[in-house]
């Protein structure tokens, strides 16, 4: 890739279009020169810009509204546009590529700005433009390079390389890896020691569970090898690492544990069944015996149930008699109710009708006068109806004509207001149109005044942008430090909290060890005793003699079967207690250290950002993080404080030119209402005009003269015939409904009175009927009136029921207590009382001597089943282990190797592999270096036996000195022979860059300053050297203030910058 010309326009400090042709030079090496901040490393960033969209170090990186220049006029479009070649320039190739960064422009209609968006463009050789979504795609195919290895390849900065030159190993391992793509090798290392960590865990996990499989195995105290095996087992719990040989000595003796222990079992099983056997048949008796003398209990009470009975049977007759005859009372008092109803009724009905009969005369006389009175009210009314008609009629007419006349004096009234008033309305119209005219022109002189404003206001946004991204970063760092102090209290306190969960643990487990032996000899000693008889063999020893059967101390008859299951319970959470605390201690070590690793990053990038906004920043390689931050802060706030008086002078004056557009605005429309008023108003003023003289045309045209003087009297008169109509319609209608009424009446009474003569006949017959029935009822029920009225007064209907229900109840119980005792009787038969007492103490000792010989079955079958649960669980494991540790092993051995971990090679992978490309940069270098120095000095590594010694150092750099012969650190050169290794290091590596891409032919190379530390002798041999790369096809231009160079390099860009920003022009030799 070569260029050929460069177009700028409104880019950096390039205001004016500005063209480079490259092709006028006549040498390859050429001088950009002129003074500080003139504009010569813009050049290099169009270049940049154009081909990958974004212009600077990945540090100090700039793109959108940044790039736009504050020396173009506003309406300039910023764009940089690249001709270029591919490198086969015999063969055609030629490229043209042309990008806008993101930039705003004015409004082309109204006030205001916006944004325009980034775009691209990419002519191909065969005239052809690219798609543009791809375009950035095919511009890195074309160079072959990503924008970080041109900016290595291409652009040789002092200082960055200065840096590399003088960095340690794991720096310089970092920029390698980005260059050289080598973290394929980080990660060989980080997968080994992933999966190194994972075999560890394994490890610990089979050791955690054979020591916690192995602390619950169980011999008794009697047991002759118990020593042997408790001996094993304490060795085994109090190893840091799983011993094998003494696993498979554990295991055996288990085994010889178990073939003991199954036949005391089989015995102890044996003894149980009997003991069950003969409860069960005392069980039966006993229950047998509670059932017979629970029968003869239930014949006794029935007995005497029975004849309680039998001696109330004269009391129930009584009371079945008395029910009987307050039920017929009660039924004969029915009856007699209904005829006394009978009897009122037929006597209220002949009072009715004597009153209606005689209201009947009264009523006639009533509505004949009633009648006579509605016709003459009626008549009256019409003739007042008739007189009011007329009247109406002439009140309407005068009352018409007054009304007219009262309008038109209003409306001429009306008219001549109007006139005035529009008159001196038009007056103010065109008075307040000239003060808005000339409103809206001082507004526009103020305007123009503020027009750069909102162009300032970006520009600012811009830098404020950068500024609190930097400040976020700042504050995410300020909220890690504070994270990492948490979490390095944290890892204090859970490695605390580990100490006391691992010695409660150890207590635990010393107190359930020594409880369940203790335990173990009280049921092996217990059995014995239990079951020992003279001249018999014991179970446990076997011997025929007893002299001191086992006794149980107090203190220890608490130590039971459930008080041992509770300490073992407790003693396998605080186990799992202490491994879950040892867990979260060594996870809360690892995200402390990643924190840590983390804040130092952060503070680096910090620091190396805010002290690029200053030449003069220092070394900050010694300072701590908490140090980098606080000057980065101290720096940072500076620039903030800056932009915030920077800000808010443009925010002002851009509110100040928004308040005066949108004020523009509102004068233009007010000026525009004022102007719509004075038309208005003078179209008012001359139609008020025409309508006062009509109306006072009208006005003298209209006749006064009628029938009434004033529309007062006239309605006056309207309103006294009204009032006579009125009065005279209401006492008609008054007549009226006197007449209704009293013809209502008389009906009514008719009708009543022939219904009473209707009834009476009827009601009659129904009283003789009820008395006949109520004296056939007092012969049925033999009874008198005296009696049937006592008997209702002194019980009521119920009780005749309640004394039913008694007499059946008595029947119902005596029924079934005689049932009762024929059943149990029978169920008797010829049998005797038996004792159930000493049938329930007889099953009770068989119950006691059956749970003794359960308890001795237990107790040996537990310590069996639980030694033989920890073999089935131990024997997997053991297996597994052997694999496991075989891999560990082998990971182990290879991770140590290849991460540096091995005492005396503390060189890891990548920087071995990494040895071989630094290699041939210092072969490449060191052509460079050797003309330069004047054959003095030569780069070189240091060497690899000293490499891994003590620390990592396997891309330390050295400089060996042909003079004496000796190699020497490469921080002990000059400033000027820094400056010349330097430049030769950065040669090095592009050639290198450019050799591991594929086709890459980059014929261009720009160095940014330096040659001012350097002597005259030593710069004319770093030109020399440049001018020998020159020789071939590759363009090189050096940047650069220094005069003397001027003398040595005759084709020369020169750079100015003045108040219509930068300008460029060659000086070819």
């Amino acid at each position: 890739m070569r260029p050929r010309r460069l177009t700028m326009q409104a880019f950096g400090s390039y205001g004016r279009k500005t063209q480079i042709d490259f092709d006028r030079t006549n040498q390859n090496l050429f001088l950009v020169t002129g003074d500080t901040g003139a504009g010569k490393t813009t050049i290099f960033d169009a270049i940049v810009f154009a081909l990958y969209g974004e212009a600077g170090s990945s540090v100090n990186r700039k793109d959108g509204t940044e790039l736009q220049s504050q020396f173009a006029e506003a309406g300039a479009e910023p764009f940089v546009e690249l001709v270029f070649t591919d490198g086969q320039e015999e063969e055609g190739g030629v490229y043209t590529v042309r990008r806008s960064p993101r930039h705003v422009r004015p409004l082309k209609r109204g006030k205001g700005f916006r944004e325009e968006s980034g775009k691209v463009s990419l002519i191909l050789p065969d005239g052809t433009e690219y798609p543009p979504k791809e375009t950035d795609r095919k511009l890195e195919e074309i160079v072959g390079l990503t924008k970080a290895q041109f900016m290595q390849v291409a652009m040789i900065a002092q200082g960055e390389f200065m840096e590399l030159l003088r960095a340690k190993s794991d720096d310089k391992k970092n920029i390698f890896r980005k260059l050289f793509h080598t973290e394929l090798y980080e990660k060989i290392v980080e997968e080994l020691g992933r999966r190194r960590r994972e075999k560890q865990q394994d490890m610990a996990r089979i050791r955690t569970v054979c020591q916690n499989e192995v602390s619950h195995a169980q011999a008794p105290a009697d047991y002759e090898a118990a020593g042997e095996l408790e001996e094993l087992k304490e060795q085994i719990l109090r190893s840091d690492r799983l011993s094998v040989s003494d696993m498979e000595a554990f295991l055996g003796a288990l085994s010889g544990l178990l073939a003991v222990l199954e036949e005391a079992e089989e015995k102890a099983a044996k003894a149980y069944a009997e003991a069950e056997a003969r409860y069960l048949a005392r069980r039966d008796a006993c229950t047998g015996a509670q059932q017979l003398a629970a029968l003869f209990g239930q014949m006794e009470k029935a007995g005497e149930e029975a004849a309680a009975l039998d001696a109330r049977e004269k009391e129930m007759r009584e009371a079945l008699d008395l029910s009987g005859r307050i039920r017929s009372a009660w039924e004969i008092r029915s009856v007699f109710r209904q005829y006394e109803e009978a009897k009122e009724r037929r006597r209220q009905t002949a009072e009715a009708l004597q009153v209606q009969e005689a209201a009947l005369p009264g009523l006639e006389q009533a509505s004949r006068e009633a009648k006579k009175t509605q016709e003459t009210a009626r008549e009256s009314a019409d003739a007042c109806v008739r007189e009011h008609a007329k009247i109406s009629e002439r009140t309407a007419r005068a009352l018409a004509l007054f009304t007219r006349i009262e309008t038109a004096r209003k409306q001429v009234k009306e008219a001549e207001t109007s006139a005035r008033e529009a008159s001196a309305a038009a007056r103010t119209a065109k008075e307040k149109l000239a003060e808005e005219e000339e409103a809206g022109r001082e507004l526009g002189r103020q305007i123009r005044r503020l027009a750069s404003a909102d162009a300032r206001l970006e520009a600012w946004k811009a830098a404020k942008d950068k500024a609190d991204a930097l400040e976020k970063e700042m504050a995410q760092a300020r909220r890690l430090e504070q994270e990492l102090e948490k979490q390095e209290e944290r890892l204090r306190d859970l490695q605390q909290a580990y100490g006391a969960q691992s010695a409660a643990y150890e207590q635990s487990f010393a107190e359930y060890e020594g409880a369940r032996r203790i335990f173990l000899n009280l049921q092996a000693g217990w059995i014995a005793r239990e079951q020992l008889r003279p001249g018999e063999p014991c179970p446990v020893c076997g011997s025929t003699d007893h002299p001191a059967p086992c006794r149980i101390e107090e203190e220890h008859r608490e130590i039971t079967r459930d008080y041992l299951d509770q300490l073992e319970d407790r003693t396998r959470e605080l186990r799992d207690r202490q491994e879950q605390s040892a867990l979260q201690a060594r996870e809360a070590g690892a995200l402390a250290a990643q924190q840590k690793e983390r804040l130092q990053a952060m503070a680096d990038s910090i620091w190396m950002n805010v002290s690029g906004q200053e030449e003069d920043s220092p070394s900050a390689e010694e300072w701590t993080v908490k140090e980098k931050l606080a000057r980065g802060g101290e720096k940072l706030q500076d620039h903030l404080a800056a932009l915030a008086r920077e800000g808010d002078c443009a925010q002002r004056d851009v509110r100040t030119l928004r308040q005066l557009e949108k004020e523009l605005e509102e004068t233009d429309r007010r000026k525009e209402t004022r102007r719509k008023e004075a038309e208005e108003a003078a179209k008012r003023e001359s139609e008020a005009a025409e309508k006062l003289a009509a109306g006072r045309a009208a006005l003298e045209s209209m006749d006064t003269s009628g029938a009434y003087e004033s529309a007062e009297e006239a309605k006056e008169c309207l309103a006294l015939a009204e009032a006579r109509r009125k009065e005279a319609e209401e006492a008609a209608a008054g007549a009226q409904e006197e007449a209704e009424k009293a013809g209502t009446a008389l009906q009514q009474a008719l009708t009543r009175a022939e219904q009473y003569r209707q009834q009476l006949p009827d009601l009659e017959r129904e009283s003789a009927l009820r008395r006949q029935e109520y004296e056939a009822l007092l012969e049925e029920k033999q009874a008198e009136e005296t009696a049937w009225r006592e008997l209702t007064e002194r019980y009521g209907r119920q009780e005749a029921d309640r004394l039913q229900e008694q007499v059946h109840t008595w029947e119902t119980r005596k029924a079934a207590a005689a049932s009762r005792y024929h059943a149990a009787k029978e169920a008797v038969g010829e049998r005797e009382r038996p004792d159930p007492e000493k049938a329930k103490q007889e099953q009770d000792a068989a119950r006691e001597e059956m749970e003794r010989r359960n308890a001795a079955l237990q107790a040996v079958s537990a310590c069996k089943s639980s030694n033989e649960a920890v073999r089935r669980a131990l024997e997997p494991v053991l297996a597994e282990r052997g694999k496991v540790m075989e891999e560990y092993r082998k990971l182990d051995g290879l991770y140590s190797l290849l991460a540096g971990n091995v005492s005396g090679s503390r060189m890891d992978l990548e920087t071995f592999v990494q040895r071989y490309y630094l290699e041939q940069i210092l072969q490449a270098a060191n052509r460079r270096f050797r003309v330069m120095s004047g054959g003095q000095f030569e780069l070189c590594m240091c060497d690899l036996d000293r490499a891994g010694k003590g620390r990592n150092r396997g891309l330390d750099l050295m400089v060996w000195s042909a003079v004496t012969g000796k190699k020497r650190e490469v921080r002990t050169l000059s400033g000027g022979e820094s400056f010349m290794a330097a430049l030769s290091l950065a040669l090095g590596m592009a050639d290198q860059i450019q050799a591991g891409a594929s086709a890459v032919h980059l014929d261009i190379m720009f160095i940014d300053e330096g040659f001012g530390s350097l002597d005259e002798h030593a710069r004319d041999k770093a030109v020399r050297v440049l001018q020998d790369m020159a020789e071939g096809s590759k363009l090189i231009g050096i940047i650069s203030h220094v005069t003397e160079l001027k003398q040595e390099i005759e084709d020369q860009l020169i750079v100015t910058r003045d108040e219509e920003g930068s300008h460029v022009r060659w000086q070819i030799s």
